[in-house]
């Protein structure tokens, strides 16, 4: 009896040897698959079993004793990430009833384990719980299980010292990513990955309408250019700008001093010929002679009156008028002063306040079909909030060059209703053309410039 007792004893002494020095090595592993391959494989020097079975993190065995590696798509595989789904993440540590299963797990658990087994699950976990299985053909005592109990303990706290002292902040592999996307233990159709990418194809084929975006301004619809009627310099501007006038005001006013100076001479000029062509008649009554210098005569009278109804009406033209009413718009009052023009030259407009319309210059690289009606959106810099909504009224054939270098294509919209913004206000504008899909919308310039680029 006594030498029995000191059998047991021993027995009991070498065990917790073994569970210290075990205990130490699982402190100095530092990858977890080297954590992994001591307790499928380490344990059986505390309590000997035919095979042990680890889950950690997923509801796939991540590892069993005898295998360096394991075959997702074994029958084996498949039943294990099944049963541990099922019976296992739910259960408390003890030993496993295999008669308490259902018939398919006790068929499946004759074909491939042994009877009698013990589940060791890590209570601590927040997700998935790991867990470890051991199985072998006897039944498993009180000792054993306390002793693996102590020891599974040791190994998840390594375990959680590796994966940084969380459960939940796990190492990002590309095997943790694999498994989180493709499951094995999911049929396709629940796989992760086919969801993402059936979610992400039915975005792609949202419709969404064709939009870009392009520099705009407000500007009047059909302004009246005034522009110099005569050659000369502008003396004096009656008007300042932004400034209301009325149809018949004056706006400004050339130097008519050399023509008052040229319509004074040609009025003596036609003094002259007037009193010529009446000594030539006279004389003419008296000598058929002088017939011809009379007729000589009436030809330079008529020309000296045509001058200076000429230069009359140019004279009258030196003071500039508004032909309509509206707000003159020019930049300055001192840059036109003593600026010498030449016949037809723009000084000023003179538009309607409550006509104006949104103008956008959409870039070749832009220019998307927009057909007359198609919506605009202008977001002044001053009132960004608050957008101009106008439609296309036409969208220019050829692009004009820019000053900023760039070639653009005028597009015109007509305002839903008046606006109170001012003349000349900038701003971005959105012009939305058809309708297309989310896929297209997005992928449209990479498309353009890699064809660009390629040449077909």
């Amino acid at each position: 009896m006594a030498v029995q007792l000191r059998s047991r004893a021993g027995q009991v002494n070498d065990r917790m040897v073994t569970l210290v020095e075990l205990s130490r090595k699982a402190r100095m592993v530092e990858r977890i698959e080297e954590l992994d391959y001591l307790v499928v494989n380490a344990t059986h020097r505390l309590a000997p079993y035919r095979q042990a079975i680890l889950w950690r993190d997923v509801h796939q065995p991540a590892a069993l004793s005898g295998l360096m590696s394991l075959d997702a798509n074994a029958p084996m595989m498949g039943w294990l990430t099944n049963f541990h789904r099922r019976v296992l993440s739910d259960r408390a540590a003890g030993p496993v009833n295999v008669e308490s299963l259902s018939e398919e797990d006790q068929a499946a658990w004759q074909e491939y384990l042994p009877l009698y087994a013990l589940w060791l699950p890590d209570i601590t976990a927040t997700s998935v719980p790991s867990g470890l299985l051991l199985v072998r053909a006897i039944p498993w005592s009180d000792e054993e299980g306390t002793l693996l109990e102590e020891w599974w303990q040791v190994w998840a706290h390594a375990k959680r010292s590796l994966q940084g002292g969380q459960e939940a902040r796990r190492r990002l592999t590309p095997g943790v990513v694999r498994q989180w996307l493709l499951p094995a233990e999911r049929p396709w159709y629940r796989k992760r990955l086919i969801w993402i990418a059936a979610v992400f194809l039915v975005l792609m084929l949202l419709p969404v309408r064709m939009t870009v975006i392009a520099p705009g301004q407000l500007v009047p619809v059909d302004p009246l250019r005034v522009r110099a009627p005569i050659e000369g310099v502008i003396s004096e501007v009656l008007v300042r700008p932004a400034e209301h006038v009325e149809a018949g005001d004056p706006l400004f006013r050339f130097d008519d001093e050399i023509l008052e100076k040229r319509v004074e001479v040609s009025r003596r000029a036609l003094s002259a010929a007037t009193e010529q062509y009446q000594q030539f008649t006279q004389q003419a009554l008296d000598n058929d002679e002088f017939s011809a210098e009379l007729i000589e005569a009436a030809g330079a009278v008529q020309q000296a009156r045509a001058e200076l109804t000429f230069l009359e009406s140019r004279l009258n033209d030196s003071t500039v008028r508004a032909a309509i009413g509206g707000v003159a718009i020019f930049d300055s009052v001192s840059a036109l002063i003593g600026q010498p023009v030449g016949v037809g030259e723009q000084i000023l407009r003179i538009v309607d306040p409550g006509k104006i319309e949104i103008e956008a210059w959409l870039s070749v690289a832009d220019a998307v079909n927009l057909p007359p009606g198609s919506p605009v959106n202008l977001y002044l810099r001053s009132a960004p909030l608050k957008p101009v909504r106008g439609e296309v009224r036409y969208v220019a054939y050829d692009a004009t060059e820019r000053p900023s270098g760039n070639v653009a294509y005028r597009v015109r919209a007509s305002l839903d209703q008046a606006d109170l913004h001012r003349v000349g206000l900038k701003g971005t504008s959105r012009l939305s053309g058809g309708w297309t899909t989310l896929g297209y919308w997005i992928l449209r310039r990479p498309i353009a410039s890699l064809r660009t680029r390629l040449g077909t």
